[in-house]
């Protein structure tokens, strides 16, 4: 199992059923596909039908820790076709499309896009997305979100956005990177409460999730008040970032496409568990798991991507092997040792509805996210709202490790010593043959989707 900075090993009943994908193969010459793509994008013209001389483009992109390979690859092509319809590369801006998490410094995104593009576009016109400020607002959807954006998608011609298409806790598949990547906090916060703990959002079908129907939404608002189509140039990758399948095209024209790829690819038929077990390394996308709140929602990320019916029984048991001392990193995550203990204070995260302003507009906070890299005073308050889904739904979450009790059950979850005492804890809740599933490498290696086929007496 995925321990820390490294492996364990746990003894589980024979009958348990580990659940893993086998890992994508790469396409053999990913940059012709990339082409083939933009020759005959889905839902739009393709780019010199968009552009020509004296147009100004957009080029957002995914940001790190997601692989820097499909942006490499991509991103050189679009300046060759924008090129060939008559704009200049003068006329070109690249935004690393961060939402509210925090913004990426020179060293990160010299790393990611690789010298040459790095050096082309710094710092004139490469650049982090600004939740705060620099934005248009652009109404309000037909399902209610406050739809507010970078300005980019107001001011540039065309707006492209390079994504990647991957299994996600809520809403099914990430993809659609526009409507996170380069939304206000105030807008992406019309969907991320409220929205991502309704249990119509606690599943991985993004045809009936409720979360992708106020998503597509919104995305339909930003392209109706500018007037404009944006282009989605979307990546499958593996293991290793390597690319193996692209999708060039439209939303919501594109999204049928790329889900039924990613579910030939990441879909993984299982059983119902009455104990789900999982393995978290220590860092991870919103920073190292000594932060409860943060290993609590790597452990929702598990839990709530399933398919046809919850993965974990109700009134099971989780158990995620765990390194969390209780340190928050307060340079990068400044707000969530405050959060954490005002949730000490609520029923369940929907109490924060009253605190969300506050946390919108904290200018202590906000200097911190704007200069300092760190991320956006609301995102633990959202945290919330994701892992309510499995504090409420599972019996226990149990906690084993290296783990500071404390901090451990400030959160919601409870403490064991080692392995062997969350698996006591846990069959005294569901007997002593329980079945059992194991997720040994969900966050290292490929997220995976659950096909639930049957429920356990």
């Amino acid at each position: 199992m995925d321990y820390g900075e490294g492996k364990a090993a746990i003894p589980v009943p024979e009958d348990a059923v580990v659940a893993q994908c086998q890992d994508p193969s790469p396409l053999k010459d990913p940059e012709e596909e990339i082409r083939q793509a933009l020759e005959n994008p889905l839902g739009m013209e393709p780019i010199r039908g968009l552009v020509g001389k004296g147009s100004k483009a957009t080029i957002a992109f995914d940001a790190p820790p997601r692989s820097g390979i499909p942006r490499r690859l991509i991103i050189p092509i679009l300046l060759e076709e924008l090129a060939g319809a008559g704009v200049s590369r003068e006329n070109v801006n690249l935004i690393c499309a961060t939402g509210v998490q925090r913004k990426r410094n020179r060293e990160e995104l010299l790393d990611y896009l690789g010298t040459e593009i790095f050096s082309e576009f710094w710092p004139d016109r490469l650049s982090n997305h600004d939740a705060t400020r620099d934005l248009v607002h652009l109404g309000v959807s037909e399902l209610g979100d406050y739809v507010e954006y970078n300005r980019c998608v107001g001011e540039s011609h065309l707006v492209i956005y390079s994504g990647t298409v991957a299994p996600l806790s809520w809403g099914g598949f990430t993809g659609t990177g526009v409507v996170v990547g380069l939304g206000s906090a105030r807008s992406i916060d019309s969907h991320h409460s409220e929205i991502i703990a309704h249990p119509d959002s606690c599943h991985g079908d993004p045809r009936t999730s409720l979360y992708m129907k106020h998503k597509q939404a919104t995305h339909f608002q930003i392209e109706r008040a500018t007037g404009k189509k944006i282009l989605y140039v979307d990546a499958i990758v593996n293991t290793k970032g390597k690319v193996c399948k692209v999708f060039a095209g439209h939303c919501p024209e594109i999204n049928e496409l790329e889900w039924q790829a990613a579910e030939s690819l990441f879909r993984v038929s299982v059983p119902q568990a009455d104990v789900l077990i999982m393995g978290l390394p220590l860092n991870q996308l919103y920073g190292p798991t000594n932060n409860p709140l943060l290993s609590c929602m790597y452990t929702t990320m598990v839990a709530r991507t399933w398919i046809r019916k919850p993965l974990l029984r109700r009134g099971g048991v989780i158990i995620g092997l765990v390194k969390c001392d209780g340190t928050v990193d307060s340079r990068s995550r400044p707000s969530d040792k405050e959060v954490i203990e005002l949730f000490g204070s609520c029923f369940s995260a929907l109490d924060f509805h009253d605190l969300k302003e506050e946390f919108l507009t904290r200018e202590d906070y906000i200097y911190r996210y704007r200069h300092c890299h760190a991320f956006h005073p609301i995102h633990p308050l959202w945290g919330f709202y994701e892992v309510q889904y499995i504090l409420d739904h599972a019996g226990k979450v149990i906690f084993a490790g290296e783990v500071n009790p404390g901090a451990v059950r400030k959160v919601g979850c409870v403490p064991a010593r080692d392995f062997d005492h969350a698996w006591g804890m846990a069959t005294e809740i569901v007997g002593y043959r329980p079945q059992v599933v194991v997720v040994p490498d969900y966050l290292s290696r490929l997220k995976v989707q659950y096909h639930v086929q049957s429920f356990t007496t």
